[in-house]
């Protein structure tokens, strides 16, 4: 069963903005850390996301400015995940208002982090603790 549609932070994603090409790339998760809302991701948790839903896949996973769906900047060209985390690199940003405003936040870095938009399929919670480990997450 899904949980609830979730979104979650990650502060000092941005690895590279090529204003040229119009791609940014990044990570949208890092892994074993805990977070602010008490979850840590691990590794694995987007693999079958990727598998089904990722460019390889039905390419059904979005990067949208904001998480609004009227703001599409595209969708992923590379979404994999590595030792660190879940790694992407966008395809070209379009030549919209909203890409454009985000290439130059991204470029000046003003903006440094990203998120994404998910719901729980596997985690579980430690009682005592209340640090919720996500095992399998489905990204939109």
């Amino acid at each position: 069963m899904l949980g609830k549609y979730e979104e979650k932070d990650f502060v000092g994603s941005v690895k590279d903005v090529d204003r040229q090409k119009r791609r940014v790339t990044g990570y949208f998760a890092s892994f074993n850390n805990l977070d602010h809302d008490k979850d840590i991701i691990v590794p694995g948790a987007f693999a079958k996301t990727i598998a089904e839903r990722g460019p390889q896949g039905k390419n059904q996973i979005f990067f949208l400015n904001q998480h609004n769906w009227a703001q599409p900047h595209g969708k992923p060209v590379v979404l994999k995940e590595d030792s660190h985390g879940l790694f992407f690199e966008s395809d070209t940003l379009p030549n919209t208002t909203f890409s454009n405003d985000a290439l130059e936040l991204y470029d000046r870095g003003i903006v440094k982090e990203h998120s994404f938009g998910f719901n729980t399929v596997q985690s579980s919670r430690n009682e005592e603790t209340f640090v919720r480990t996500l095992t399998e997450l489905k990204m939109h």
